[in-house]
């Protein structure tokens, strides 16, 4: 069987022909190189071929391991358009995805999840763009502990096959710094939950790694600047799974800035601006580029610059600030509220290791402006913010916590943060 030079696949392929040995993945028990990953993959979609309905969304079970990769990539060689999955079986009812290599469904983390299509064209204009901007190539070792089965993770494979790199895999965890010291990799991809805990846990590890690109959300300012006081080498980056991964990624020259979402100017190829901009330029982040998908699954195919639910403002140099999304700015009592600027300078209280702030409706304060906090005491943590936050922007209700519960993919789960809210009024 010949593989498809024309998809994900084939990037094992070619490695495999110029270097069979050449590493392409690491885990605990071991390397994997790119002749064996090919020779692998090969088997898997010769077996597949039979069974496959080229074009059809295709629930793919995907963990960190060598027999998942193998599948998904399989999968892609055979003309399938796999959906990376971890548990739960999702419904696609038959639907397709033509001209689509893979379909990724969004994080949910606020609202209905929907199904993006990635085309090869996407995918090489991703990877293209950020090796040209983080200047990666084939000695790099990505570390890939962000699950599979969202962009985050699954593009630190692309970048990594693309380039002829090798990917450092393993599940995120109380383990990843024993990973990290064993492995070395030289770059990783992380949100800021996670730079959070290795700090706390391991600073030494976290900072060993070369490049560590923090997306996903907002980078508090006390989180960046206790990362940077211990060697860390922060790269913000901004980035969504319809734009194929990141959009915006502050130079590895350039410091990291002090300002929380401060991201940089646009990657090669995409162009950047703010729609119905208001008071400050601050507006609706639009993007478009050829690494920008062209619909949802089942829905109308769209054109044009893709309008996201992010807020930002975009400076004459064209760097862009993420400011948060446009559901994270509440009214409060006649008050307008930005709750990632509450959040942030709720981080900086030193009686609080951890803290989320969302909205929640409530009959007399419109919204109540809510914070989870990891702090051993509540009633500090409360006095700190009266001192720190106009009157209007003190959390009207609290609630500690041992962990802030996260998504899958590492990001925070604000869903469940608010149904506890909720739970709690009621």
């Amino acid at each position: 069987m010949v593989m498809d030079h024309t998809t994900p696949s084939g990037w094992i392929d070619r490695w495999a022909a110029a270097d069979f040995d050449r590493p392409a993945l690491a885990f605990d028990d071991g390397i994997v190189s790119y002749g064996q990953l090919a020779t692998e993959v090969e088997a898997r979609a010769r077996s597949l071929k039979r069974d496959v309905d080229v074009g059809q969304v295709t629930p793919v079970f995907v963990g960190p391991d060598l027999p998942s990769i193998v599948d998904l990539f399989a999968h892609i060689a055979v003309g399938a358009v796999p959906m990376p999955r971890s548990t739960s079986r999702p419904k696609v009812d038959g639907q397709r995805a033509d001209g689509a290599v893979v379909c990724l469904a969004t994080s949910g983390s606020s609202g209905a999840s929907r199904l993006v299509p990635l085309t090869m064209a996407n995918l090489t204009a991703a990877v293209e763009a950020s090796r040209a901007r983080l200047g990666t190539g084939s000695d790099d070792r990505w570390l890939a502990c962000l699950p599979l089965t969202h962009i985050g993770g699954l593009s630190v494979l692309f970048r990594s096959f693309e380039s002829g790199g090798a990917a450092v895999v393993g599940p995120f965890g109380h383990s990843t710094p024993s990973l990290i010291e064993r492995m070395r990799p030289s770059v990783a991809s992380f949100v800021p939950t996670m730079v959070h805990r290795l700090v706390e846990a391991d600073p030494g590890a976290i900072a060993s790694i070369g490049l560590v690109l923090v997306g996903g959300a907002s980078l508090s300012t006390s989180l960046l600047e206790r990362a940077r006081a211990v060697g860390v080498k922060l790269v913000p980056t901004y980035g969504m799974t319809e734009t194929s991964s990141q959009v915006a990624t502050r130079s590895p020259a350039e410091p990291p800035g002090t300002e929380p979402g401060s991201v940089g100017q646009p990657l090669d190829g995409f162009a950047v601006s703010v729609a119905s901009t208001a008071v400050g330029g601050a507006g609706r982040i639009t993007v478009d580029g050829p690494a920008v998908f062209s619909g949802y699954v089942g829905e109308d195919e769209r054109t044009g610059p893709f309008i996201t639910n992010d807020i930002g403002v975009v400076a004459p140099d064209g760097s862009l600030t993420v400011l948060g999304r446009a559901d994270d700015v509440v009214i409060t009592g006649g008050e307008n509220v930005s709750l990632p600027s509450v959040q942030d300078v709720l981080s900086g209280i030193a009686e609080i290791h951890d803290v989320v702030v969302v909205g929640v409706g409530d009959d007399e304060w419109g919204t109540a402006v809510c914070a989870l906090v990891v702090a051993p005491s509540l009633e500090a943590a409360q006095e700190g913010a009266v001192e720190v936050l106009a009157a209007h922007e003190v959390p009207k209700r609290w609630a500690t916590t041992d962990r802030i519960p996260l998504l899958p993919n590492g990001k925070v789960d604000s869903e469940a943060v608010r149904a506890r809210f909720e739970a709690q009024a009621s």
